[in-house]
Order: C-alpha cells, then structure tokens, then sequence
C-alpha cells in the first residue's frame, strides 16, 4: 500500500508540470525581460518545468539548470558549471539541493521519461535511445523501481 501510495504522488508531483494543447506560453522574469514559445505544429511534446529556488545561491543554481541537460554525468555537469574540483561540486550541490548530482540528474530524467511514457507514442526502446540509455532494459528496470511497473504496463493502465 505504501509503494502505491509513494507512486501516486510521484505521479502527481510530476504531471503538475505537464500542459497539454498549450497554444503559446510567455514568461515574464524579475528583470522584466519577457519570452514567448510557441509550439511547432509537428506532434512534438514540449515539457517545461519551473523549479522555485531561493536567491541565495541563485548563480550556482541558475548555473546547474543550465547546463544539467547538456550533462551525461556529474563530472560533465560539473565541468560545464565551471568546476575543475568535482569534490567541491559535490558538496556545494548536496547543500543547495539536498542530494547528489547523480540522484538529482536521475530523478529529473526519470521525470522526462515518465511524461514521455505516458503522454508519447514513442516506442520505449526509442525513448531509451533519446535519454541516452544503452539498453532498454536498464531504464525498464530503474522505470519499474522508481513507478512499481514497467513502462510499457504503465501506458497500458493509463489508456484503460
């Protein structure tokens, strides 16, 4: 009961940042500087997520969202938010976020995966192929450990 339980809200914390049939989305920053996305008219999927953080520590912050997209590993994240020593990287990430930069980046794109999972048709070899697993059955058995089933069950109980 309790995994169920863990489950749904992990699934609610992540669909709350998921918008379907948004026509454009304009955002407006603290420095009154705005920007508009519109979506491309193909059937592509935009995920956005707004994650709040407080002003201290705002640059190395700013500077992980950045770059965590880009990063294969902790160390390239570190590289990218300019830090020769991953040691000190390390522990300026657990004190900002609670965790470590492994954890941190596999819990986002377990997030990724999910919406994709859920709100796709991509095949899930093809969705481990885009969030750069090797093998299928790694991100099926890190899916069914983090969700309680697999993938590919999951967007079975979705579409019942």
């Amino acid at each position: 009961m309790e995994d169920t339980q863990l489950k749904n809200d992990k699934e609610k914390e992540v669909s709350r940042y998921l918008l379907t049939d948004v026509a454009s989305c304009t955002f407006t920053f603290s420095d009154g500087l705005s920007s508009k996305m519109d979506p491309s008219p193909g059937k592509e999927i935009v995920l956005v997520k707004l994650i709040p953080h407080t002003a201290k520590s705002k640059i190395f912050a700013e500077s992980v969202f950045k770059n965590y997209v880009h990063a294969r590993n902790m160390n390239g994240l570190a590289k990218l938010c300019g830090y020769d020593c991953t040691k000190t990287f390390m522990r300026h990430f657990k004190k900002y976020f609670g965790q470590t930069p492994y954890q941190w980046m596999l819990d986002r794109k377990m997030e990724e995966i999910w919406l994709l999972v859920e709100n796709s048709e991509l095949t899930i070899t093809e969705i481990a192929g885009m969030c750069g697993f090797k093998s299928v059955s790694h991100l099926v058995s890190l899916y069914s450990r983090r969700y309680g089933v697999p993938p590919l069950k999951s967007r079975t109980i979705k579409s019942v």
